[in-house]
């Protein structure tokens, strides 16, 4: 899955950012850097950087519901450890956690590029298993999600 993929997948599951000032906006497409938004009053179009996209919880929320991934569904548990040692968990969600591996991602170098050719093509409609655990810089979630196109 290419980046404009997944950003197109999130907006026909229901992704959707309004103008600065909260008019109503349509998706107009997006590239590896940028989407493009038209508003619905006057049809201009304005850029969001991808960056600003990725950021945004609703995003990764209605991608995961585009992909077949309910709201509901548990898909690992977060645990934030402080200095002292004492650790809190918290159960999450399909978009919860694939967000905080993207930013693992990107912690180790790794372009958001990359992050997504590791989700099934739209195209194929293949299942990919992922085992993941990630204790580095205090973040540990563990799971085994399936993705599906």
């Amino acid at each position: 899955m290419t980046i404009e993929d997944a950003i197109t997948k999130a907006t026909e599951a229901g992704y959707h950012i309004h103008g600065s000032d909260g008019v109503e906006t349509s998706y107009s497409g997006a590239s590896s850097d940028y989407s493009a938004w038209t508003r619905k009053d006057n049809a201009s179009s304005f850029m969001v950087a991808v960056q600003e996209t990725f950021l945004d919880p609703a995003f990764w929320s209605a991608l995961g519901r585009a992909l077949g991934h309910g709201e509901a569904t548990e898909h690992g548990t977060l645990r934030l450890y402080a200095p002292t040692g004492a650790a809190l968990a918290k159960k999450i969600g399909w978009g919860e956690y694939t967000m905080v591996r993207f930013v693992d991602h990107l912690v180790t170098g790794k372009t958001p590029a990359s992050f997504f050719k590791s989700f099934p093509s739209p195209q194929n409609g293949s299942t990919q298993r992922m085992n993941t655990v990630h204790e580095d810089r205090g973040v540990d979630t563990q799971t085994d999600t399936s993705l599906s196109g």
